[in-house]
C-alpha cells in the first residue's frame, strides 16, 4: 500500500497557508511592540469606556433605566477594530512600497500570501483584543447571560467585523498617493459613524428626523447585535442586518483589492 503524494494543488494551498501565517505572525510581532498602535487600538477605547462610565452611569441607569456598560462594552469592542484602519493600513501601505515588499517578491513564495497574512494578521489581532477588552470590562459589570452558543456568536460577529475593518484597511493602502491621505479618508467616517450609533445612547434617544440614519448605521447594528447575544434582546433583524453590512463591505473590498494588487505584483 503506497502512500498517495499531494497533488499541485494541494501543495499550493499548503504552501499559500503557510506563508500567511508565518507573514500574520510577522504583522502580530510588529503590533506588539509598537506603544503607539497599542495605546491608539487598546489603551486609548479601555480609557475611553472607564471615562464614560465614570461620567454617565448613573445619569443612563436614571434615565433609561438600564446599565450603562451593558451597552458600552459592546461599542468599545467595536470601536478596538474600527480604530486600527489607519495605523494598519499605513503599515500595509509602507510594506508594499518598500523593500521589503520587493524582497518577498524576489523570493518562491505566493505574493497572495502578503496580502492574506497582512488581514490575517489584523484579525487575529482585533479579535484578541476583543477577548480582553470583554474580559477587562467584568470589572465594572458587563456579563454574558446568554449561554455558551451566545457567546460564541458574539465573538464571531466581532470577527466579521474586525474582517470588514481589515479589508477597508488594505483598499485605502492600496489606494492612497502617500500616508497622510489614508488618515483623512478614515477618521471622519469612523468617528461620524461610532458618534451616531446606538452605543453611546439607543437611537430612541436621538432626534425623530435622524433616528433611521442610526439605525441603519452598521456600528448601531452590531452593538444591537452583541448586546442582544450578551444581555439578551431582539436578535434576527441586528445579526441579519450586521451580516448584511460586513459580508457586502468585505466582499466588495475583496474585488477592489484584487484588482489593484495584481498591479502591485505586476510593477
Amino acid at each position: 500500500m503506497t502512500a498517495t503524494s499531494p497533488t499541485p494543488v494541494q501543495m499550493s494551498t499548503t504552501g499559500l497557508w503557510a506563508q500567511s501565517t508565518l507573514i500574520g505572525g510577522r504583522v502580530l510581532k510588529h503590533f506588539v511592540r509598537s506603544p503607539m498602535m497599542l495605546l491608539s487600538t487598546f489603551g486609548f477605547p479601555l480609557l475611553q469606556l472607564f471615562m464614560l462610565l465614570a461620567a454617565f452611569k448613573i445619569i443612563v441607569r436614571d434615565t433609561l433605566g438600564e446599565s450603562y456598560v451593558v451597552r458600552l462594552a459592546p461599542l468599545i469592542i467595536l470601536v478596538t477594530a474600527f480604530s486600527a484602519i489607519g495605523s494598519s493600513a499605513i503599515a500595509f501601505w509602507v510594506d508594499i512600497r518598500s523593500g521589503v515588499f520587493n524582497r518577498l517578491r524576489a523570493m518562491p513564495i505566493n505574493a497572495l500570501s502578503v496580502l492574506l497574512g497582512r488581514m490575517l494578521g489584523d484579525l487575529v489581532r482585533s479579535l484578541g483584543i476583543a477577548v480582553l477588552v470583554a474580559l477587562i470590562a467584568q470589572l465594572p459589570g458587563f456579563r454574558f447571560r446568554q449561554g455558551v452558543a451566545a457567546v460564541l456568536g458574539f465573538f464571531l460577529l466581532v470577527a466579521l467585523f474586525g474582517l470588514m475593518c481589515t479589508s477597508i484597511a488594505v483598499v485605502a493602502a492600496l489606494s492612497a498617493p502617500y500616508p497622510p491621505v489614508i488618515m483623512r479618508w478614515v477618521q471622519m467616517p469612523t468617528l461620524a459613524l461610532t458618534m451616531l450609533s446606538s452605543g453611546y445612547m439607543p437611537s430612541d434617544a436621538f432626534p425623530s428626523a435622524i433616528r433611521p440614519v442610526v439605525a441603519a448605521n452598521p456600528v448601531s447594528t452590531a452593538v444591537e447585535a452583541l448586546v442582544g447575544l450578551s444581555q439578551g434582546g431582539p436578535l434576527l433583524v441586528p445579526v441579519l442586518a450586521t451580516l448584511a453590512w460586513t459580508v457586502g463591505v468585505s466582499v466588495l473590498c475583496a474585488f477592489v483589492t484584487v484588482r489593484k494588487f495584481r498591479g502591485f505584483v505586476a510593477g
